[in-house]
């Protein structure tokens, strides 16, 4: 056979002298190329190669060349998940409030809370208490509007004492300022650690205060 003559393609065979498809090719039996069915791609030219008039070794080093990348760049948008897994890597580092109540206070300074009202308060007070439970300061915010709020805490509790730094929680309680009664959703202020990607519901943020990961969707606000 001449390296001109042509024989069908079938699942072991191809076009001598013809280029493989890349990755990005679409066969009719199957819709994607796989790792696999490139190789038999490849087997197969060698095979069918003209013995007088050999595919030069760079063709295929190229071909397999231009497979691995875009099987990188494959693995990479998977991996990434598009944009959001390069949008959580940029949150390390950074505060976030999600779901919970927990009020975290670092040593010397303050504690950061958030939350969101249903409607319009006339007045708002916000009970904070110790891992035992126990009360040790209650904010009066006043009257606030409905939408999320945040709010601080200088980490003294009542009688003026510095309390020590760690995880507490907190409560809101609001007045509703109208005849509907209004309720407050509490959202946990925490550092972001790290971030797990690869995972079937997307990005996974690690969260300090010993506050559970969550997915990148549970972010409410970023301080």
């Amino acid at each position: 056979m001449s390296a001109s003559s042509t024989m069908p393609v079938n699942e072991t065979t191809l076009p001598m002298g013809s280029q493989v498809p890349s990755s990005s090719s679409s066969p009719a039996t199957s819709g994607a190329l796989s790792e696999n069915n490139f190789l038999q791609l490849l087997t197969a030219q060698l095979e069918d190669q003209d013995p007088l008039n050999p595919v030069s070794p760079s063709d295929f080093a190229a071909e397999l060349a231009q497979f691995s990348t875009a099987t990188g760049v494959q693995s990479l948008n998977t991996t990434m998940n598009s944009a959001s897994g390069i949008e959580a890597a940029g949150l390390v580092g950074q505060n976030v409030a999600v779901s919970g109540n927990a009020l975290l206070l670092g040593q010397g300074g303050t504690a950061t809370g958030s939350f969101s009202l249903s409607g319009a308060a006339k007045d708002v007070t916000v009970t904070i208490a110790n891992s035992a439970g126990n009360v040790v300061q209650v904010l009066d915010l006043g009257a606030l509007p409905a939408g999320t709020q945040n709010f601080s805490w200088n980490g003294q509790s009542i009688g003026g004492t510095a309390m020590s730094a760690g995880t507490y929680s907190y409560s809101v309680n609001p007045t509703s300022a109208g005849a509907s009664a209004v309720t407050a959703t509490t959202y946990s202020v925490v550092p972001v650690t790290a971030i797990v990607l690869g995972g079937q519901s997307g990005p996974q943020l690690d969260l300090g205060g010993g506050v559970a990961p969550v997915a990148l969707s549970a972010v409410q606000q970023v301080f």
